[in-house]
């Protein structure tokens, strides 16, 4: 009650301090109003980061050996053939995958007499010849070599084991149709039956 006493009391010259202690609290509301986010947000714990949300990428999944996804396309294919039943395949390769690159020759030759002191003659032969990689600039801005083309590894053999593999008609259907997708010779291909797991 004193507080508020004083608040309104008149002064000694007869003026009231109403209108100064109003333009105070006004004061101190526009200070509030200024700065008042951002502490009642530190004091609630609820400060938004001003860093922007950077959504996480996956890394992507290593690319499948060239045998697994030659077995899988086969069993997906030999599995539609009927009387086949469930299917296991196997690939062998002898080698991995080739890729030909472009490469810049030069070469300079350089041919010189010379006469010694004696009157004869000799010829110097020079040959040099460098090699270069042909290297072009990618739309992301990274140098990478000109391929010329890729060879795909030859197969060596397929093992292909099938429930309908004792039926000698499967068994023809299996290794023709291997041999078809793949250009290779019957000897490459091996049909058996599946074991019946009990």
């Amino acid at each position: 009650m004193d507080f508020f006493n004083q608040f309104f009391k008149k002064s000694e010259k007869g003026g009231s301090t109403l209108f100064s202690n109003l333009l105070f609290i006004l004061g101190i509301g526009v200070i509030l109003l200024i700065f008042g986010n951002s502490l009642f947000e530190n004091f609630a714990g609820t400060k938004k980061s001003p860093m922007t949300h950077i959504p996480s990428v996956e890394s992507p999944k290593p690319m499948e050996s060239y045998e697994s996804l030659m077995e899988k396309r086969l069993e997906e294919i030999l599995s539609r053939i009927e009387g086949v039943g469930k299917i296991n395949v196997m690939v062998t390769l002898s080698y991995g995958k080739e890729i030909v690159i472009a490469e810049d020759l030069s070469s300079t030759q350089s041919l010189t007499k010379e006469n010694d002191a004696q009157g004869g003659t000799r010829e110097i032969d020079n040959k040099n010849s460098e090699e270069k990689t042909v290297m072009y600039t990618t739309q992301q801005g990274t140098t990478e070599p000109v391929i010329l083309k890729e060879k795909q590894p030859i197969i060596e053999g397929i093992i292909i084991i099938a429930e309908g593999g004792n039926q000698p008609i499967i068994q023809n259907h299996l290794s023709r149709a291997a041999q078809t997708l793949l250009s290779i010779p019957a000897h490459k291909v091996q049909v058996f039956q599946m074991q019946n797991k009990k």
